[in-house]
């Protein structure tokens, strides 16, 4: 049986020799560590080519999404698992644009880290749900049954590319609008979601399927006049 590599990396050695402990009683599983989560330490881990990244404790402001979202688009086999304290928009950008990328919350069981890391060492994506209610008000009554009907075709669509983790510029950019509209739109949108900021407005975008959709919907010409 081929073995799956998996590199830790995490700043607490002690959390990493516990997984690795833990880790090492499968038998599909090769396990190594770091202890380091910067931008320098994770460029490291990518040139020793593991199946399966797993960082813990990203370091603020390190770069190591944007770094990750680029090798992510030259090296589609290399497999991602966050486990964060709490969530990003960039994090969740990263997600949406590629499979075998999983987040889940550090308070986790073993149970469903075996299960995310499984799921992502066969390529597959995985976003914990707690991580989409800690990202959510937590009255879900705040909601009806489809929160997402209740903003308009062009708001979803401004919604879609932001859940992709696009800047309100780069936003206007695909849709050909001023920045201006865009920002229009993105205030418009989270104040009939009752959502503060675009973390929030990405999870529950997460939450109901909308960055699954092919971006090539949103140029379909029997689509453009629905979207308006």
């Amino acid at each position: 049986m081929k073995k799956s590599r998996i590199i830790l990396a995490d700043t607490n050695s002690l959390f990493t020799d516990a997984l690795r402990f833990v880790l090492g009683q499968e038998a599909d599983f090769e396990i190594e560590t770091r202890d380091e989560t910067d931008a320098d330490s994770i460029r490291s881990i990518l040139a020793a080519k593991p199946d399966v990244m797993v960082i813990h404790q990203l370091r603020p402001d390190s770069g190591v999404v944007q770094i990750l979202r680029e090798v992510k688009r030259r090296l589609k086999d290399i497999h991602i698992l966050f486990i964060v304290k709490e969530t990003t928009a960039e994090l969740f950008s990263l997600a949406s644009e590629s499979s075998s990328v999983g987040i889940m919350p550090e308070g986790t069981n073993l149970a469903e880290f075996m299960e995310a890391l499984r799921a992502v060492a066969r390529g597959e994506r995985y976003i914990s749900k707690e991580i989409l209610s800690a990202a959510l008000p937590q009255d879900d009554d705040e909601f009806y049954d489809d929160p997402l009907g209740e903003i308009t075709p062009r708001e979803r669509e401004v919604l879609y590319w932001l859940s992709h983790g696009l800047t309100n510029r780069e936003i206007a950019q695909r849709m050909i609008l001023s920045e201006k509209t865009v920002k229009n739109h993105v205030s418009h949108m989270l104040k009939k979601l009752d959502l503060t900021d675009r973390t929030k407005a990405a999870a529950l975008a997460w939450r109901e399927g909308l960055p699954q959709i092919a971006e090539e919907f949103f140029s379909l010409p029997a689509v453009q006049p629905m979207l308006k």
